[in-house]
């Protein structure tokens, strides 16, 4: 349920283009989009009841990041601390660990929340909560995963837009944006280890692969795009690491069956289809890649949740050569990155520690111009006119720093405020009390030094109460962990990347270990260009 500001906003400052790089710029921003793009600083008295703001010239307007690969109703959790490499995602799904640390874990609090378990409010807890922290990193849009086509329109999304909300990506009522976790299953039962020997697993096709393809057929009546998790593992990319053969299977039938099953392909360009993962992609066959590249379907890169998964990710860079459209996706916190900005100074460690040559420009297309293009919407990811008004500003350590090299070496404690349909929604508690005078709920110390100076804009109509709802949570994951695991140190991850020194941890753990792996003198010789 995201709203515009009931303000007219003129935001003064250096924007952003991936382009032409920073230039000072006068915004005007009413009804939710900018409506107007002027160059330099220019009066904007002259507008009744506008709410001026003029930036610091060591600030940036950057446009807000697009997040296409998120699990929300994960996002309360810990880090799993599993310790192991896997081949594949069947084989960590079916874990005993797994299941006790984190999908158990997730039913208990649902099953004791104080109010009615089958009522909205805690899956709506979920929801905000997540969003909250995938906006503290910059994201306006994010990939819904609760089934939200299920919900009342006016339920489908919070503080961001939502994938599953028509309006938000301002596509036909009539059309959706199918998320789906499989199109395949392995035909035996993975016995939850990291060493079971996949070879002779064969993939079978699900019912999701079925509906994508009879929508395709019908002129992609039904979804308007479809996000699928595919191919996840290992790819044999990673030093040292084997290629899972039942990835590149999944992958194989994949194409196969999208030759076969759609006639022609006039419609599969259209269907806007992206692959979340795709590690099992045959990168050596020429003739799949240039097939993905016509047919316009896109791939989301998580490199931080196949890092901590597999120790192995997917060559991007080879994927780039053949003009196939990639983005960029953070996971869940389990195992991935706090949000999308994480998941984008992460994609420039690995690019810069293998050699790969993708400039920072093209990375940062995979968080705005990159899934843009894969959902096939428009009017978004950019500083422009009529588009929507969602930016972020991010505060440089100098002026004279560039703004995309300050946006990769920063944190997310740079970040100044969080704009969305034109309203600010997350934020240091200044532009709320000073700037805008509006209502929104803060963040306790104990939730961390730097999230206790911002606040969050949520619509009151929601009626929710923000440290009411942590601290159920809180409450219910501290009994679950002392009683039932004997896990007490494990506590919800922290909504910044900045006050999180666990998770800091492990993700300076996982480049040390690459690094380690690809030191000088380790025997590596650098992919060819």
């Amino acid at each position: 349920m995201i709203i515009s500001s009931t303000k007219t906003i003129g935001l003064i400052g250096n924007v952003f283009d991936p382009v032409h790089g920073e230039t000072l710029k006068t915004l005007i921003i009413a009804n939710g989009k900018i409506a107007r793009v002027m160059d330099g600083r220019q009066p904007l008295t002259d507008i009744p009841g506008i709410a001026i703001i003029t930036l610091d010239e060591n600030m940036t307007i950057f446009p807000g990041l697009i997040n296409l690969h998120t699990h929300t109703t994960y996002n309360i959790l810990p880090i799993w601390e599993n310790g192991q490499v896997w081949d594949n995602r069947f084989q960590w799904r079916n874990n005993q660990g797994y299941k006790q640390d984190i999908s158990n874990l997730l039913d208990y609090i649902q099953s004791n929340w104080k109010d009615d378990p089958n009522s909205s409010l805690v899956n709506t807890a979920y929801a905000i909560i997540s969003e909250i922290q995938a906006v503290a990193g910059g994201t306006t849009l994010i990939q819904e995963t609760l089934s939200l086509d299920k919900e009342a329109a006016d339920d489908r999304s919070f503080i961001i837009r939502n994938t599953g909300d028509q309006n938000d990506l301002q596509i036909p009522a009539t059309e959706q944006v199918f998320s789906v976790v499989d199109f395949y299953e392995p035909n035996v039962k993975p016995d939850g280890t990291p060493n079971q020997d996949t070879g002779n697993w064969l993939p079978v096709k699900q019912s999701t692969y079925d509906n994508f393809v009879k929508s395709v057929n019908n002129n992609n009546s039904t979804y308007y795009a479809t996000l699928v998790h595919v191919g996840e593992g290992k790819s044999g990319f990673v030093k040292n690491s084997s290629p899972d053969p039942y990835s590149k299977k999944e992958m194989t039938l994949l194409f196969q069956s999208l030759i076969q099953d759609i006639p022609g392909s006039g419609n599969l360009q259209k269907a806007n289809l992206v692959l979340t993962h795709g590690c099992g992609i045959d990168l050596t066959n020429d003739e799949l890649l240039e097939s993905m590249a016509a047919h316009h379907i896109s791939l989301v890169w998580s490199p931080v949740s196949n890092l901590l998964l597999y120790r192995d990710t997917t060559d991007i860079r080879k994927l780039l050569d053949k003009k196939i459209n990639i983005c960029l996706g953070s996971d869940w916190s389990p195992s991935g990155s706090k949000h999308v900005l994480d998941e984008l100074k992460f994609a420039k460690f690995v690019n810069d520690l293998l050699g790969m040559g993708i400039s920072n420009e093209s990375l940062f297309s995979m968080v705005t111009a990159g899934p843009v293009k894969a959902m096939g919407i428009a009017g978004t990811g950019e500083i422009r006119e009529n588009y929507d008004a969602d930016l972020f500003v991010l505060r440089k350590q100098t002026h004279t720093d560039k703004a995309l090299d300050a946006l990769l070496a920063g944190t997310d404690n740079d970040i100044e405020f969080v704009m969305v349909n034109g309203r600010i929604v997350f934020g240091l508690t200044s532009y709320f009390d000073n700037q805008l005078k509006v209502d929104y709920q803060g963040f306790s110390p104990e939730e961390g030094s730097h999230i206790a100076r911002r606040g969050v804009s949520i619509n009151s109509n929601l009626h929710f109460d923000l440290a009411g709802s942590l601290k159920i949570i809180d409450t219910l994951m501290q009994q679950y962990c002392s009683t039932v695991i004997d896990k007490p140190h494990l506590k919800r991850t922290r909504f910044l990347a900045s006050d999180d020194t666990l998770y800091q941890h492990n993700i300076s753990t996982l480049k040390g270990q690459l690094a380690e792996i690809y030191r000088p003198g380790s025997g590596y010789r650098a992919p060819e260009k």
